[in-house]
């Protein structure tokens, strides 16, 4: 038979040195982070997912078909061990919530459906790197209740190098906006900017 070839070793992302993370005295253990994405890989070496929901088919397991929610969970909480990424919390308690399809879009009433999800499952915090421009009344209150929960919600400001002003979830009030810096310490070229934008963060 074919023999794999042994996942790559250990390595301290460029992102995570930036922000000390590896130097913080709290790796997040017993903190519930919610990856509201595509999935994710549910058989990842580097990551353990605690449980999870698909809003989209809710017969069907929260794993990644896209690849997106893999990478922004490795990010988060990518296990302190001897392979791969080291996450920014490699303690925390990592939930699925696929609110996104194979192709990273997603329906507004999806992702009301998994941020009932994370308020019914009393999540701390609901990581969301995506955005669409508008939003309706729904969604609003959506937001309003998982922020009366007690949930922080995280969001990105988006990738269209423009004012964030209309970008949602991003652009509520209730939700962190993260634009990007990039690795030599600048505003990345990409990221989208503005008044609504509360954090910048390696990206």
């Amino acid at each position: 038979g074919k023999t794999l070839p042994p996942p790559p070793p250990q390595v301290l992302p460029w992102g995570v040195d930036r922000i000390d993370a590896e130097l913080a005295q709290g790796t997040g253990q017993g903190v519930k982070v919610a990856v509201g994405d595509t999935g994710i890989d549910l058989a990842h070496k580097d990551l353990v997912v605690a449980g999870g929901y698909n809003c989209i088919n809710p017969a069907k397991t929260p794993a990644d078909d896209n690849g997106h929610g893999t990478h922004v969970a490795g990010t988060i909480a990518a296990r302190q061990n001897t392979i791969g990424v080291v996450g920014v919390a490699p303690s925390v308690s990592l939930y699925a919530v696929k609110v996104l399809s194979r192709s990273g879009y997603g329906w507004v009433s999806d992702i009301i459906e998994g941020m009932g999800w994370c308020v019914t499952h009393q999540i701390d915090v609901i990581n969301m790197s995506f955005g669409g421009t508008g939003t309706v009344p729904e969604y609003t209150e959506a937001i309003q209740k998982t922020a009366a929960a007690g949930i922080i919600m995280v969001a990105a400001a988006g990738n269209e190098a423009t004012d964030m002003q209309n970008s949602y979830p991003a652009a509520y009030p209730e939700v962190i906006a993260v634009s990007a810096s990039d690795s030599s310490n600048r505003f990345a070229s990409f990221s989208n900017f503005g008044s609504k934008v509360e954090v910048i963060a390696p990206g």
